[in-house]
């Protein structure tokens, strides 16, 4: 052709794309949106997030509420599905670490469960925070620890002698609202007193409000956690689930506020209902006081309160065979301990390599040690918590109430896998460290294991600071990935952030001591280096001990109280306990030390009880 037309539409029969469109509308679900608000004109629905912004349907969005899809891709698909925009999957609600997980993208991550499989294995069925697990992979979990909670003798006191509400701040002269107290809106004032007055209300309302719920019963919303905690395997397509139904809020001025869950805005200058009277009980009513003698007794996990043991629900296991057993009673320890076999044995043998090379890149080391300690979370952070650290361990218990019942598991664990991995990274590397060994002292293999003063210039206490800062820098850090809080990353990226912050401390203290930050990571391979025979002169030097003991134990110790002195505010830290209970858990610590040894008790004398 000498002169090109334009291009002319393919033709399409009406009919045929009328019978499509129609074929579609009847065969495409009604949106869980729309059937879930209880709607039942199409006409009628708005999308929530047109209806906020005020943008006008387009021209190419039918009556039924969902664009229409004429290209070729989609004639040719033929998918009927109804297929959401961003925009209505996420409501608007967008994070650093993408869009919150909605129940399409939750179903596109699930395995296919056979029929069957989870009558096999209950386990696989089971709510994911069944129970809590202080790991490294996600945000740590909420206790309730025993300084958070009154005892019996606070409670029988409390009962006795009933405080009405801001009584300690209407002492010093203070116009406050109990309300405003009870949510912690306290202002800041010239005068600690005040200020602790009204803390000290605060604290005492909400602990009577807790103990009445528990006494009453009334703990079952107690076990909803603030996120899902229910897994869901197998979800079932349900468009009349009253959960997940949106709200319907009238248009126009008249339109009266919802009463359920109604509060009073802040400032508002209505009276407060009258609290009803505490019934004054006396010594011989005493006894008909609900039984509240589990305060003084313990249970799993051990750092728990007893008024709050019920709300953990017991855990399914899948016991196939004699070793299932074995396994479910110690499954953390041996998570624990693989964990670490994989993380130390990738680092020695990264180690290993650079120094029988000869020119090997220094760096090297650091992104290998950065990722294995990716890997190792990843391995055991939903089992064990992917600790890898005697140290983190430590302090988990101080300041998050890991249960110390674990702890000497947890230690064997991990003194264990490195001791191992030494042997293992030493094996793999036999005939490169010999021919290494026939030019070279053994200097170079020596710190490819443990860690030292790298320089001849480096003294004790240069040491010392050099792995207490790291390891202040590390707790600190993994304190705030577990503050669910502050800035969680989004699901699985704990691992990688927490090997790529590992990979920063090994470039920037490596160079003086070999950055251990760590017990286990050194003192597992000097063992393992001294029964290869490479002689006591691993012991002769204390840096093995004032260097990845001491100075990391009292770098955790201190990176973590910073973050909780100045940006953690949950209960479960003793930075946030009232001093007094402090005093009191040290009281009934070395008590019950005292009864284990048979310290405490006299002849002919009752032991004496301490509150």
């Amino acid at each position: 052709m000498a002169e090109s037309s334009p291009r002319r539409p393919r033709a399409r029969s009406d009919a045929t794309s009328q019978s499509r469109r129609d074929a579609n509308r009847e065969a495409t679900p009604i949106s869980p949106t729309r059937g879930m608000s209880g709607i039942s004109d199409s006409s009628n629905y708005r999308s929530p997030t047109r209806r906020i912004s005020g943008i006008d349907v387009p021209r190419d969005v039918g009556s039924e509420g969902f664009r229409r899809r004429s290209t070729a891709r989609s004639a040719r698909t033929g998918s009927l599905t109804h297929r959401t925009t961003l925009a209505e999957r996420t409501q608007g609600q967008f994070t650093m670490g993408g869009p919150e997980e909605g129940p399409q993208l939750r179903m596109a991550h699930e395995p296919f469960v056979q029929p069957g499989y989870s009558d096999l294995n209950p386990s696989y069925e089971q709510p994911v925070n069944a129970k809590p697990v202080w790991s490294l992979a996600k945000p740590l979990p909420r206790v309730v620890r025993p300084g958070m909670v009154p005892t019996k003798e606070e409670l029988l006191e409390s009962w006795l002698g009933p405080e009405r509400p801001a009584e300690n701040s209407q002492k010093l002269g203070l116009e406050v609202d109990p309300n405003d107290l009870e949510q912690g809106q306290i202002p800041k004032t010239a005068d600690p007193r005040k200020m602790a007055a009204q803390v000290e209300d605060a604290r005492l309302q909400r602990e009577n409000n807790f103990v009445n719920k528990v006494l009453t019963g009334d703990v079952g919303s107690t076990r909803i956690s603030r996120t899902s905690s229910a897994r869901r395997r197998r979800p079932s397509v349900r468009f009349d689930d009253p959960s997940d139904q949106l709200s319907v809020v009238p248009e126009g001025p008249s339109a009266a506020p919802s009463l359920e869950g109604e509060e009073r805005p802040h400032g508002s200058e209505e009276p407060l209902e009258p609290l009803p009277e505490q019934p004054e009980v006396d010594a011989t009513t005493a006894d008909a006081l609900p039984d509240l003698s589990a305060l003084q007794e313990s249970a799993l996990p051990e750092d728990l309160h007893p008024l709050v043991q019920e709300l953990v629900e017991d855990e399914v296991h899948n016991n196939h065979t004699t070793w299932s057993v074995i396994r479910t009673h110690h499954r953390e320890a041996l998570a624990e301990s693989l964990a670490v076999f994989v993380q130390l044995t990738i680092g020695f043998c990264a180690d290993i390599s650079v120094t029988v090379a000869n020119t090997g890149n220094s760096n090297t080391t650091a992104w290998a040690w950065g990722f294995a300690t990716m890997m190792a979370i990843y391995i055991s952070g939903g089992v064990s918590g992917a600790h890898l650290n005697p140290t983190i361990t430590i302090m988990l218990w101080f300041y998050r109430g890991f249960p110390k019942s674990k702890m000497p598991e947890y230690f064997l664990a991990q003194f264990i896998g490195a001791f191992v991995a030494a042997l293992t990274a030493y094996g793999v590397f036999y005939q490169s460290i010999n021919q290494y060994l026939l030019t070279n002292t053994d200097t170079g293999i020596v710190t490819s294991f443990v860690t030292s003063q790298r320089q001849s210039w480096i003294g004790p206490a240069t040491a010392f600071f050099t792995e207490f800062l790291g390891t202040v820098l590390l707790s600190t850090t993994v304190l705030a990935l577990g503050d669910d809080q502050n800035a969680p990353p989004g699901a699985g990226m704990n691992s990688l952030i927490v090997g790529l912050m590992v990979f920063v401390l090994s470039i920037t203290f490596s160079y003086q001591t070999g950055a251990a930050f760590n017990p286990s990571r050194d003192f597992g391979p000097r063992l393992a280096l001294l029964a290869l025979g490479y002689g006591s002169e691993l012991f002769t030097n204390p840096y093995w001990f004032y260097g990845p003991w001491a100075g990391s134990l009292c770098g955790a110790m201190i990176g973590a109280f910073l973050y909780d002195f100045m940006i953690f505010t949950g209960g479960e830290s003793p930075v946030n306990y009232p001093w007094e209970r402090t005093q009191r858990s040290m009281r009934k610590s070395r008590m019950k030390w005292k009864k284990r040894l048979r310290m405490g008790h006299r002849r002919g004398l009752p032991e004496k009880v301490y509150a």
